[in-house]
């Protein structure tokens, strides 16, 4: 985005990723920041791309998330969150040892379209539209990705004016 001319502020929750980023692309904007609680003013952004994030917060917290990124966005901004939903009807499953790593546990909470699409409403979303993600031959290899029926796919909805 940024090589597009885009001003971009990257945020993580892991300093470890914070300081990859940091890395990688020395002019950009990172903070390590958790997005139930950004510490932002409001109306920041245009527009908010959460890759892969937000499905790992526990549903608990996902109704005031929401509500916290509508206020980082400018009238008629726009929040794009990548989530995943199973044919299997479940709603969340955790992976001990993520990445290999004994101490860490990773949470995968599952949102059915029109359980987001809901969500979203309620924290005075707009135009909400989907756009399915097609799997690439890696994520099809991944037994646990099959056995949940788990699929991806892209969400946008707008901030009213």
């Amino acid at each position: 985005m940024a090589e597009r001319g885009l001003e971009v502020t990257a945020t993580d929750y892991a300093p470890e990723f914070v300081e990859i980023v940091r890395a990688r692309h020395p002019g950009l904007d990172v903070r390590l920041m958790d997005m139930t609680a950004p510490n932002l003013p409001a109306e920041s952004f245009d527009g908010i791309y959460a890759f892969a994030s937000f499905l790992h917060l526990p549903r608990s917290v996902a109704d005031s998330t929401l509500a916290r990124l509508h206020e980082l966005l400018v009238p008629g901004g726009l929040l794009s969150l990548w989530l995943i939903e199973s044919s299997q009807g479940i709603r969340d499953y955790t992976i001990d040892e993520w990445a290999g790593e004994a101490q860490c546990s990773m949470l995968f909470t599952c949102y059915p379209q029109q359980e987001i699409e809901e969500r979203l409403v309620a924290a005075e979303y707009a135009a909400v539209q989907f756009l399915p993600v097609p799997s690439s031959d890696a994520y099809e290899e991944r037994p646990r990705l099959k056995d949940r029926g788990i699929s991806s796919y892209q969400v946008f909805a707008r901030r009213d004016w």
